[in-house]
């Protein structure tokens, strides 16, 4: 195993980065309610302070991991699905951005000096059509957004791409459980089968299109 200082560095700013997230996931592990019927209540609140606090817990809590799934159904119940989706969406961008944002300066160089070669051409392959390849990770049926948020950080993909790709990609799940979360709010039944329909529509094409593409470009085999 390399043991060069360059190497023990690396490592060692990569685990200062984890740590405080780790530390953020925990903490809102710890504190913030589980209950569905916790987050209702909550509805009571002005609404101009119910869209600060979700915008605000989105940018927070996705750079702490946590689940965009749990934020988009949780401003659905505190806002109302038509009302809570232009919000989950604004949240998941912010807090996407944040993410991003940290990988890019403070994780990029160690994640470049710790790369295997296979992780440097997936990386390459990614930087050479970043906006394709973020909307079909992003669209991808079970991929943790919190994650790749982080992982494209730690490319040379630009800002503007990510966004945009993580816009075309991901928006429509956003919106999706945000819809859901306001359903079970209001105890609708046709817009939450609208939403489960839409969600495995999604899951369906997602992994369609991502199975294609593994297909017609695979990784370039080892020089």
């Amino acid at each position: 195993m390399d043991r060069s200082p360059d190497r023990r560095t690396a490592r060692r700013r990569l685990l200062v980065l984890a740590l405080p997230i780790a530390a953020g996931f925990a903490a809102a592990f710890a504190f913030l309610p589980h209950d569905p019927a916790e987050v209702a209540r909550i509805a009571d609140a002005p609404t101009a302070l119910l869209v600060a606090g979700a915008i605000a817990a989105w940018t927070l809590l996705t750079p702490a991991l946590v689940s965009g799934t749990l934020l988009a159904a949780a401003t659905g119940l505190l806002l109302g699905g038509a009302a809570g989706m232009p919000v989950a969406l604004l949240g998941a961008t912010l807090g996407g951005i944040v993410a991003f944002g940290v990988a890019r300066r403070f994780g990029r160089g160690p994640a470049e000096a710790l790369a295997g070669e296979r992780v440097t051409r997936l990386r390459q392959r990614v930087e050479r059509r970043p906006l394709l390849a973020i909307v079909i990770a992003r669209a991808a049926p079970g991929s943790p957004a919190t994650v790749l948020n982080y992982a494209v950080g730690l490319t040379r993909v630009r800002l503007r791409h990510f966004v945009a790709g993580s816009l075309i990609g991901g928006a429509p799940r956003v919106l999706a459980y945000t819809a859901l979360g306001g359903a079970a709010a209001d105890r609708a039944l046709w817009p939450a089968v609208a939403a489960l329909a839409l969600l495995t529509l999604l899951g369906v094409a997602g992994l369609a299109v991502a199975r294609r593409r593994r297909t017609a470009a695979p990784l370039p085999a080892p020089p």
